[in-house]
């Protein structure tokens, strides 16, 4: 079966020239690629409604969670030992880093408009 014709408005039959620094059309290439949609598609969109499409969110595997789980479960269990007093104080600002470290990397899985 054959794709329906469009008619003569919404046909996309005119073209639009225009220069970029090569640093400008990395940008672009970058946020077509983050956004999933051409380049084309991206640049009209933009320009009409005067914002983005959505950025596609990536894939966080199950493994990749359920490692992030561990680990903040450690961190947990740890920060506990050192507020009970059976490990040194000194360690908690260690782990104070690591879980922001951790709470930083899930913040870019989840919104990777870098």
């Amino acid at each position: 079966m054959a794709r329906p014709k469009k008619d003569r408005e919404h046909k996309l039959s005119k073209t639009v020239v225009f220069r970029l620094t090569e640093g400008e059309l990395q940008k672009l290439e970058h946020w077509s690629v983050m956004c999933g949609q051409h380049l084309a598609v991206m640049i009209r969109q933009k320009l009409f409604t005067g914002k983005y499409p959505k950025t596609v969110l990536p894939k966080v595997t199950v493994d990749l969670y359920a490692e992030l789980n561990r680990i903040g479960v450690n961190i947990n269990q740890l920060t506990k030992q050192v507020n009970a007093g059976r490990l040194p104080i000194s360690l908690r600002a260690v782990l104070d880093a690591v879980e922001k470290q951790q709470q930083e990397i899930i913040r870019h899985l989840l919104d990777d408009r870098g």
